[in-house]
């Protein structure tokens, strides 16, 4: 119930802020993410099985566009690869069916340190792309609330 309040609630923040993005391509992939991110939740027409297929997939353009923007810095266009090679690969864990084996919470503090710290650097830079750094904070929150589960 928890993590789909978080879902729901960062993937409704990222459409707020894709108003933000100058780019139309930009703006595609970031509605296209958080669109992706609650696909889940879906009861009615039978695609929620397939929700983490397009979120991964989703994470991957979205780590994809940025690449080659001029504007952005090497550290920054390699977190948000990093950060696609993560979701992906967790992903693939949870549909083998043995996510039990990987500390997500270790991936959702780095990613909420990390990524707070390269936003906090040059947030100007990294404005249009917020939405796409929302979506992947709702799922590091959820990470992160999985420690809380442990204790």
């Amino acid at each position: 119930m928890i993590s789909s309040t978080i879902t729901i609630a960062c993937a409704f923040v990222a459409l707020l802020l894709v108003r933000f993005s100058p780019k139309p391509m930009t703006k595609s992939v970031a509605v296209f993410l958080a669109l992706s991110s609650v696909i889940y939740l879906e009861p009615f027409f039978g695609i929620a099985q397939f929700g983490p297929y397009f979120f991964a997939f989703a994470s991957i353009l979205a780590s994809v566009e940025p690449s080659n923007s001029l504007y952005l810095k090497p550290h920054q266009k390699y977190f948000f690869i990093a950060t696609a090679v993560v979701i992906v690969l967790v992903t693939v864990s949870e549909v083998l069916g043995f996510s039990e084996m990987i500390p997500k919470y270790i991936f959702g503090f780095l990613y909420c340190l990390v990524g707070g710290i390269i936003y906090l650097k040059n947030p100007k830079k990294l404005r249009s792309r917020t939405p796409v750094l929302v979506v992947w904070l709702g799922e590091a929150i959820k990470w992160l609330a999985g420690l809380l589960a442990l204790l």
